[in-house]
């Protein structure tokens, strides 16, 4: 019981202040697009799941 009381007290919510270091990610044109073009699927695969993944996300939230 100990151990779990320990685990629940280090989780804190977030704060607005918090949000302000989150890194900022340009948004994605067409220089992103061409690039995405040309790679090639099998060199890259972890990246091609994580695009259908994000994908499947969008047409459920459609």
């Amino acid at each position: 019981m100990l151990v779990a009381m320990s685990c629940l007290s280090s989780c804190a919510p977030v704060n607005c202040e918090q949000e302000a270091l989150l890194p900022v990610f340009p948004k994605a044109g067409a220089a992103v697009a061409d690039e995405l073009e040309t790679l090639n699927a099998t060199d890259y695969p972890h990246l091609w799941e994580w695009l259908a993944r994000l994908n499947k996300l969008r047409q459920e939230l459609e």
